[in-house]
């Protein structure tokens, strides 16, 4: 690069490269870590997925070939010495061991001689009758040691095919083994290991079963390699590790050169291992799409980068040709210079201020004068009150907007402004001029204002009328000096407080009113006072209050107190409808019906002569509403002229309608208390819930009579009684939770409503009952609570049916222990209490050996004695905070928490539980069988534990791990030939 040639580009140039190669390092390498940590997260979840379906088809193959193993150890325990040497007897137990249409062994059953020659076949003939299978491993293993073994793969005697067996010894009743009986899995034909490996793991990908230390092939998705051969040791690392014993996923190149992952299980039963390979050309595919649009990507976005540098720069360095492009023109005018703009406050912006400092110390005067008469202005414009400043001779140095208002619209003269009351004339001679109508309030003004003036008071203020044509105001005029100096002058202000004075007012004829309903005032003269309250406040208004009648269909007079006796006499009755008047036409739309001008509205077409004789103009009416809605009324102001409604008089009517609102509910509640009393009565006395109420102190004010029928005592005996005093202790818990939330609530502000709960109860004859409660708070006026009312149902059928509903879910029915799904809850708390602490636990898989021969022997309720009397040595072996939980079958899982910090300490404290439960276990089980036709029977049975142990501390693995590495240790103790304790070694097993 030429470093000269690049110094003398443009700082732009410059700045864009330097920028634009820190972020092509940036991207670039983001995107090529960022992929490789993708393919690395991507093969680990993809090796996971594969283990777990892998070790879910071992785990299912494992269950299979045992299930087999099983079947021929029943055959041979009904092979006798006899049979052996009766060529009939011996074929016909075979013939009748297998189920046609289930066979397990699709190469048949042979059974040995002691000198491994086969004297029984099923099915025949197959020509293997004489032939001698002392070679076979599993038949020599069965027939010399004893044992039942699955044997290798191999290529049969007849027919030749390839075929693997397995074989268990036949005993006499002493235990000698007298001979051995083979089942037969041929490989060439259809069989139960098909259903492992004819579907594919993916598209390309597939399943191997292989026999490790035979480097063989079993059986496997693909056909050709049935029977086929592992590389020998050396070639295939991959290969080598298996035969090892290696479980899990890795990444392997096979002997053809494609890189495939695969993940191997241990089949237990066989030691054989359960494979499953996929290519990793599948299996990476989107990381490898990813990839290539990560790298399209990060190309873009250097060129976006480089496009958005040159952009930003750009526009970072306008400010300076801005300025001086400006800075140019400057000189060719002779207009005030204006401050330049400053962008940013960087280098150039410095440079821009200094130069503005000094134009604004050349406008800085100019600027004073404008700015404190603007100020002036602003101030005394923004007030909410008019506004007058006299100097201190009493002339008018400046008014606002409001008092110019205010003076036009109390000048006497149309389209002139009252003399002296602009800026230049003599505020003390307009308080001459208006005292010609006013004396006393423009004498006082004048006095007040003089005092100021001269300092003889430090301020002044007044209260008066200013009623005009069209309504009465009110106003409070306040005076106040400028400064300290006589010569300063006074500020006045003239406030409207109209609504104010008529709030104080309306709010004394609203308290006249409530007091009023509170003192049981009937309806006809509360609306009476209603009435002429309104038109005491407004001169010149006619109040009429009209109420819908029960059927609702016709309107009569509630009040009119100022309107003529013919005019009341003729709306009495008035049927509700458009059109129907101001007062009909309201009741009939639910709305506000305002007629300026009777005389020209079509409202009041039929009765306009009506009104006229009346002498009324103008009618507002308001529909009077429930608290629910329904029109109950109407509320109607009048005027002797045609008259248009301020926002002052649409609120005085609507107040004035809920005023009467409230008169016209009470007097209906009344009527309707009288009557729901009686049915109050009838209803609680007859019900089978128990009705109550109760003070805000929880003390019974009434009760049903269903709570003498259901719990036994007489409402005497509990009104008055606290609520406390008829629950059991777990009741008054449950009450003071929920009287807790209840207050905690209504301190928050919300307005708790209906709470339900379930309380026990004790009855007179001390049975024990439990009771739904719906209870509801009873508030005053202000929403505060007063008590509490509600209906209690007894509900003791139900809470006993739900309880044992949860014993079934939750445990087992046999044992009582708790069963997996509380134990998944039970171990997900004492792992995050050990996260806390933090303090190791443990997980125990108990595997009860030789429970099956009993069950085959005995039959089920045998077993079922033997797994309550274990579930009950188990318990007792450990503290009441730790869980035995029963799985199914024989299985227990054993969870103890809390054992120390330090492992070491876990790991051998741990191991004196479990030996404590292993030499528990181990004790003689003496079982009784009881039955109705028979005599007590006691069998005497040795039933021997493998235990598996897995340590754990807080969230360092998932429960389904910890339970799995304690499974995974039992299986090791069973494999060491039972009657073991074996610990998890620490790392993960699927």
């Amino acid at each position: 690069m030429n470093w000269t040639r690049l110094q003398r580009s443009s700082l732009k140039t410059r700045i864009t490269l330097f920028t634009l190669a820190i972020f092509l390092i940036s991207i670039w390498s983001l995107a090529f870590y960022s992929s490789r940590m993708l393919l690395k997260d991507m093969e680990r979840v993809l090796g996971d997925q594969q283990l777990s379906t892998v070790s879910l088809l071992a785990d299912e193959l494992n269950h299979e070939l045992g299930d087999r193993l099983a079947f021929l150890a029943r055959v041979a325990s009904r092979v006798t010495p006899a049979m052996l040497a009766d060529s009939t007897a011996l074929p016909a137990l075979l013939a009748q061991s297998l189920i046609p249409d289930d066979e397990p062994f699709n190469g048949g059953i042979i059974a040995h001689r002691l000198d491994g020659t086969a004297v029984a076949e099923f099915p025949p003939p197959s020509g293997r009758l004489s032939l001698n299978y002392m070679d076979i491993d599993s038949v020599a293993a069965a027939l010399q040691e004893g044992k039942s073994t699955i044997s290798r793969p191999l290529m049969g005697k007849q027919p030749p095919v390839p075929v693997f067996g397995m074989t268990v010894p036949i005993r006499e009743p002493g235990g000698k083994v007298i001979g051995a009986v083979s089942g037969v899995v041929n490989l060439a034909l259809a069989s139960f290991l098909d259903r492992f490996t004819d579907s594919r793991y993916g598209r390309t990908g597939g399943y191997l079963l292989v026999a490790p230390h035979d480097r063989q092939i079993i059986t496997a998705t693909d056909r050709n390699d049935v029977i086929g051969h592992l590389p020998p040791p050396g070639v295939d690392p991959t290969v080598d590790r298996l035969v090892e014993g290696f479980e899990g996923p890795t990444v392997a190149v096979t002997s053809g050169g494609s890189e495939v992952l695969t993940s191997a299980k241990r089949i237990p039963v066989s030691g054989w291992e359960m494979v499953a390979v996929l290519p990793t050309a599948e299996a990476f595919a989107p990381i490898h799409g990813m990839q290539q649009r990560m790298l399209l990507a990060a190309l873009l976005l250097s060129m976006l980068a480089a496009a958005a540098t040159w952009w930003i720069l750009g526009r970072e360095l306008a400010p300076m040709l801005s300025a001086a492009k400006m800075l140019s023109s400057l000189s060719e005018t002779r207009r005030p210079p204006p401050l330049l703009p400053i962008a940013r406050e960087d280098e150039v912006g410095e440079l821009i201020a200094g130069f503005n400092s000094l134009l604004k110390t050349l406008g800085s005067r100019e600027q004073a004068v404008q700015e404190s008469e603007a100020f002036k202005n602003v101030i005394l414009n923004s007030m909410a009150a008019e506004i007058v400043v006299l100097d201190r001779r009493g002339v008018i140095r400046a008014v606002n907007k409001r008092w110019r208002r205010f003076s036009w619209e109390n000048s006497g003269k149309s389209g002139q402004l009252p003399a002296n009351t602009d800026i230049g004339g003599n505020y003390l001679a307009f308080c001459d001029l208006d005292a010609e109508v006013q004396v006393d309030e423009a004498s006082k003004a004048r006095r007040g204002i003089e005092s100021v003036l001269e300092r003889r008071l430090p301020s002044f203020s007044l209260e008066y009328a200013c009623h005009s044509a069209q309504e009465r105001r009110w106003f409070t005029m306040a005076v106040m000096p400028l400064g300290t100096d006589v010569e300063s002058g006074v500020v006045i202000t003239h406030t409207d407080i109209t609504a104010l004075k008529r709030a104080e007012q309306y709010e004394q004829f609203r308290s006249r009113i409530l007091q009023l309903l509170a003192e049981g005032e009937q309806l006809r003269g509360l609306l009476e006072a209603l009435a002429q309250g309104v038109e005491e406040l407004n001169p010149g208004m006619l109040c009429s209050i009209l109420l819908v009648d029960k059927e609702g269909m016709r309107l009569t007079t509630g009040a009119a107190p100022s309107l003529p006796e013919a005019f009341n006499a003729a709306v009495n009755g008035m049927k509700i409808r458009a059109g129907a008047g101001s007062c009909g036409t309201a009741a009939f739309t639910g709305q506000r019906v305002i007629v300026e001008d009777i005389a020209s509205h079509r409202y009041w077409e039929r009765a306009r002569e009506l009104a006229a004789s009346a002498g009324l103009g103008s009618c507002w009416s308001e529909p009077i509403r429930s608290s629910s809605g329904k029109v109950l009324g109407t509320f109607a102001l009048y005027h002797r002229h045609a008259h248009s409604p301020s926002a002052a008089h649409i609120e005085l009517i609507e107040q004035s309608a809920r005023l009467a609102s409230i008169a016209i509910e009470r007097n209906l509640a009344a009527e309707r208390l009288r009557t729901s009393e009686a049915h109050f009565r009838l209803l609680t006395e007859n019900i089978s819930d128990i009705v109550w109420r109760q003070d805000r102190d929880h003390r019974f004010t009434y009760i049903s009579p269903a709570d003498e029928r259901l719990r036994g005592y007489k409402a005497e005996e509990v009104i008055g009684r606290h609520v406390t005093e008829v629950l059991t202790a777990e009741g008054i818990a449950i009450l003071k939770a929920k009287q807790a939330v209840r207050a905690e609530a209504e301190r928050n502000g919300a307005r708790t409503r209906i709470s339900r709960f379930e309380l026990p109860q004790r009855c007179r004859d001390g049975r024990l009952i439990w009771l739904e409660v719906l209870s509801t708070p009873e508030r005053d006026a202000r929403g505060a609570i007063i008590g509490y009312y509600g209906v209690s149902r007894e509900i003791t059928e139900r809470k006993y049916a739900e309880e044992r509903v949860r014993q079934l879910a939750f445990h087992d029915p046999l044992t009582a222990l708790p069963n997996r799904r509380l134990l998944d809850d039970r171990l997900e708390q004492t792992m995050a209490a050990s996260s806390r602490l933090p303090c190791h636990g443990a997980v125990m898989f108990v595997d009860l050996d030789n429970f099956k021969p009993l069950n085959d022997a005995h039959g089920h309720v045998v077993g079922d004695i033997l797994l309550v009397e274990a579930a009950a040595r188990l318990k007792s072996c450990v503290r009441e905070v730790d869980t035995v939980a029963r799985f199914g079958g024989d299985e227990f899982v054993v969870m103890i928490s809390e054992l120390a910090v330090d492992r070491a300490e876990s790991v051998d404290k741990a191991a004196t539980i479990a030996e404590k439960i292993r030499l528990a276990l181990l004790e003689e089980y003496r079982l009784t069988i009881k039955s109705d036709a028979k005599a007590e029977t006691t069998i005497t049975h040795q039933c021997s534990a493998s235990i598996g142990v897995a340590l754990f501390i807080g969230h360092q693995a998932s429960r389904d791990e910890i339970l799995q590495w304690a499974d995974a240790a039992m299986y090791e103790a069973k494999q060491a030939g039972r009657n073991f304790i074996r610990f998890h070694d620490g790392r993960r097993r699927g």
